[in-house]
């Protein structure tokens, strides 16, 4: 019966390190000149740009290209009173971006991904697929559901300020919250070695989630810890990236924003356009 929770729990946590990023409630309103303004928070409206510098929450995200890909190491473990591994098991997994050219409900672009569920070394090419979608800005990182960034079920990776101390809640409606415990900590993970990684803690059921984002890379690593009730030993499921394709530069979603922002207008032919009278 243990193995079996076991196994399950590897599954579970497996996942939840992966994909089981903070939700967060969304309002939009369109306001005069046809801007699309989004309340993150009561009183925090913004209108949507995305230059990608050094100073934006995007520049945190995966390289937003046409054709980026990026693979996950996950390492699921027990371990005893003393920190020894009873149990370890290693699955894969990948997200890569198909398209940069849709749009939300509310017109904004989104990147469309395809994602992998978690396989083991060598099931790369039976690994099953979904389908996800990011919005990203200058302001926010989100995954975005029923094609609407004001979608209750979107998920928050991150949102400004950018600032040591900085929350926002995990779930709509709940206590949980995500908070920036660091701006410039050092990591390091089979794709490199880094030593200005944005980390966040999310409280996570009997135990806790951690994130580093290295700006210009996206996020390279996520600990879950936890001690579960009613069960012997330490749950240890740590997920980290291994391999990043950067895919087409030419092809950055903030390209799409500034088709946005600045729309073609109609213009009026000469003929067409009607005579001046002078009183």
């Amino acid at each position: 019966m243990f193995i079996g929770n076991q196994r399950r729990f590897w599954i579970v946590a497996a996942l939840a390190a992966i994909f089981a990023i903070p939700s967060f409630a969304q309002r939009a309103k369109k306001p005069r000149g046809g801007h699309v303004q989004i309340s993150i928070v009561k009183k925090h409206r913004f209108v949507p740009t995305c230059n990608l510098d050094s100073n934006s929450v995007g520049f945190y995200f995966y390289p937003p290209n046409l054709g980026a890909e990026w693979t996950l190491r996950t390492v699921s473990q027990i371990l005893d009173a003393s920190s020894n591994v009873l149990k370890s098991d290693t699955t894969y997994s990948f997200e890569k971006i198909i398209s940069d050219s849709n749009r939300s409900l509310q017109g904004l672009p989104v990147l469309r991904c395809i994602s992998s569920m978690p396989y083991h070394a060598g099931q790369e090419d039976s690994a099953k697929l979904s389908s996800t979608e990011y919005y990203v800005d200058d302001s926010v990182i989100m995954t975005v559901f029923d094609h609407s960034v004001t979608s209750v079920l979107n998920h928050i990776l991150l949102v400004n300020p950018l600032k040591l101390g900085a929350s926002w809640k995990d779930v709509s409606n709940d206590t949980i919250r995500t908070v920036v415990t660091a701006l410039h900590d050092s990591v390091s993970v089979p794709y490199g070695s880094f030593k200005n990684a944005l980390v966040v803690m999310t409280p996570a059921g009997f135990g806790r989630m951690t994130k580093y984002f290295v700006p210009g890379v996206g996020l390279v690593k996520i600990v879950f810890h936890g001690i579960p009730p009613q069960q012997n030993g330490t749950f240890l499921v740590t997920s980290e990236l291994i391999a990043l394709d950067r895919g087409n530069p030419k092809r950055n979603i903030k390209y799409q924003f500034q088709a946005l922002e600045h729309p073609k207008r109609k213009s009026v032919p000469r003929r067409g356009r009607p005579k001046r009278v002078i009183h």
